[in-house]
């Protein structure tokens, strides 16, 4: 890791913008090595994105043969199939997912959490010879996956409880059920273990999350801000996530 390194910031017009980047991210990612790992991240953020995914591999314009995949976090005790968890979320949005899925080229996170099930998924990570491409989303917390404020920077998966803010802006998936309250999810030393990031945030309600990240302390009540430890970054800004930041954070970013 690398205590100086300074993502790359880009401020687009708009967040549907961040589509063809996104798309772009995976096929860079295939051209630089044999079969890579993706690891995608969930949440509304990257709904358009899914989309656009799930055409370009009905229509083979990226083979899903030609990349394994997995994800960020899962609910605890919710199991692939079932509604509003993450991997039901990620088949829904991009049903192409789903054929992996039952190839096994997807690995799932492992939802009960138990000890054993969680170092095997880290090992099945290191066999595919680690994650070479990470998406992910920021929390207005400044969470990212379910590392809540406060989580340590060198967790790998573990089993963690969730903010009261995480599950209110959870509500409505699980509606007339409560939100859970706890989930696995990749820590902070797995996610910067990742070759290539790429985060997306949009809507004014990141904006104070996405000024914490790239400008305030490094510290724990910021878990987004342990990005800037990592020398691969690229942040994807809407112009209403973008303003809390000066110009100085922002220079030389692609309007």
């Amino acid at each position: 890791m690398d205590p100086h390194a300074t993502p790359e910031v880009r401020v687009l017009g708009a967040a549907d913008a961040a589509v063809p980047l996104l798309l772009d991210e995976l096929r860079g990612a295939i051209a630089r090595g044999q079969r890579p790992l993706v690891s995608f991240a969930t949440g509304s953020t990257y709904t358009a994105f899914f989309r656009a995914l799930d055409a370009e591999l009905q229509e083979g314009r990226i083979a899903n043969a030609d990349f394994l995949g997995t994800h960020l976090d899962e609910f605890i005790a919710f199991e692939p199939s079932r509604r509003g968890g993450m991997v039901h979320e990620l088949t829904l949005r991009c049903p192409a997912l789903r054929d992996m899925l039952a190839r096994g080229s997807f690995l799932p996170v492992p939802c009960y959490g138990s000890e054993g099930s969680l170092r095997a998924h880290e090992e099945r990570i290191e066999r595919a010879g680690g994650v070479k491409l990470q998406y992910l989303g920021l929390g207005r917390n400044g969470h990212i996956a379910f590392n809540e404020p406060g989580a340590s920077f060198d967790e790998g998966f573990h089993v963690t409880m969730l903010a009261e803010s995480t599950r209110a802006d959870a509500k409505s998936r699980f509606v007339p059920d409560e939100p859970p309250r706890r989930a696995v999810t990749a820590g902070l030393r797995s996610i910067l273990g990742a070759e290539r990031i790429v985060l997306c945030a949009f809507g004014k309600a990141k904006a104070d999350a996405v000024h914490d990240m790239l400008k305030g302390e490094i510290h724990a009540n910021c878990p987004a801000s342990a990005l800037r430890r990592h020398p691969n970054v690229l942040v994807l800004l809407d112009p209403e996530a973008a303003s809390s930041l000066d110009a100085d954070a922002i220079a030389g970013a692609n309007c």
